[in-house]
């Protein structure tokens, strides 16, 4: 099937349209505080003029041969390369792309004007991006996808610089019928900008189910999560008939902390606590703030032993550990008790909290098991 150059101008920009919408009404109030999104709305305003002055008449830069449009269409693989770039935090790509950018306009004044130049100027943008978001961590499904999707096009430029006359020009390119690259590009600004939409819908998600479940102050879980985290961990432990342990930790003497140093030290010292227990602990553990300056610890397949050991292991490594701080050192008290099956997480809770009362009435700075 044959279409005009008109028509493929025309498909195109009501493409891109849709797309600027879709981003002005949506990705606004999802994308605000994000670092690419600057960069998305140049990608998205630098293709809206190429597809304008590619509908006008032709508009020359100077006595270069080269045309506005060349420029604009240049300009949008720049911002394309610099959104993805900025989203994988690759400050050095950025500045790469920038630098090619500047090189490949001083460059118009000697370059013949031919397709093959500015689609290599593309490609490299899109290698770039595609370099900058195969590299970034924590990649989630929706940037996969749009790595896949990257790769492809990559694929059908390098086929398109295949298939072309190396010397043909704009306008002899779109004069031998090689319109559907126009409408291919504008599919292209609009998969891009679903992807990133569903890429930061699924960071947010992400985001906000971190908040709901751990301490701000601390990373680890808040009171509120960790119930059905030890349920989980209880079901699992029963199957396999292992031991469990609870302890609770409190910082000895800690108003004192914040009465002399400042709450600012007050949330250091907490920190500090809440680090060596992560530090002190093994990765199926649960660790809990449960309140102030108090900690919950869920230890599987642990017996009163072992969890006197690991107790007594977070008990000298906070006071080792504070020992040059403003407030320091620490000490912090500790009850443990043995998972009793028989009764509640919270009446656990409340035996191992009865041992903690014991070791401050004993002096502070010890462990007691219930």
């Amino acid at each position: 099937m044959s279409i005009s150059y008109q028509e493929a101008v025309g498909v195109s920009t009501t493409i891109e349209i849709i797309a600027c919408i879709f981003a002005l009404f949506i990705l606004r109030s999802v994308m605000k505080d994000n670092k690419e999104t600057p960069y998305l709305f140049g990608y998205f305003i630098s293709s809206l003029l190429f597809f304008y002055f590619l509908n006008k008449s032709t508009l020359e830069i100077g006595n270069t041969g080269w045309y506005i449009e060349d420029l604009l269409g240049s300009l949008t693989s720049l911002f394309f390369g610099l959104t993805i770039c900025k989203k994988g935090h690759s400050e050095w790509l950025c500045k790469l792309l920038i630098a090619a950018f500047i090189a490949f306009s001083a460059s118009i004044l000697f370059v013949a004007n031919h397709v093959h130049y500015t689609m290599s100027f593309s490609a490299f943008c899109i290698l770039l991006a595609f370099v900058s978001l195969v590299r970034s961590k924590n990649l989630n499904q929706a940037d996969k996808g749009l790595a896949i999707f990257i790769a492809v096009s990559l694929l059908v430029i390098f086929y398109e610089l295949n298939s072309i006359p190396h010397n043909i020009s704009r306008i002899e390119y779109y004069a031998s019928d090689f319109y559907y690259p126009l409408v291919y590009f504008s599919s292209l600004i609009l998969v891009l900008t679903v992807f990133i939409f569903t890429s930061q819908l699924i960071n947010l998600t992400l985001k906000y189910k971190t908040l709901a479940t751990q301490d701000a102050l601390t990373g680890l879980y808040n009171r509120t999560s960790v119930y059905d985290l030890v349920n989980n961990q209880l079901s699992l432990a029963k199957r396999n008939k292992q031991a469990c342990a609870v302890l609770m930790l409190d910082i000895d003497h800690f108003k004192q902390v914040n009465d002399q140093h400042g709450h600012q030290q007050g949330d250091d010292a907490i920190k500090l606590v809440a680090q060596q227990i992560q530090h002190c602990t093994r990765e199926y553990d649960i660790s809990c703030r449960y309140g102030g300056e108090e900690f919950f610890i869920f230890l599987t397949n642990t017996d009163s032993n072992l969890g006197f050991q690991i107790a007594e292991r977070i008990r000298g490594s906070v006071t080792e550990h504070s020992k040059d701080k403003a407030y320091g050192p620490l000490t912090i008290s500790v009850g443990l008790t043995q998972f009793n099956e028989t009764v509640s997480l919270d009446d656990n809770i409340a035996q191992a909290d009865k041992a903690l009362y014991q070791s401050k009435q004993a002096g502070r700075n010890q462990t007691t098991i219930n």
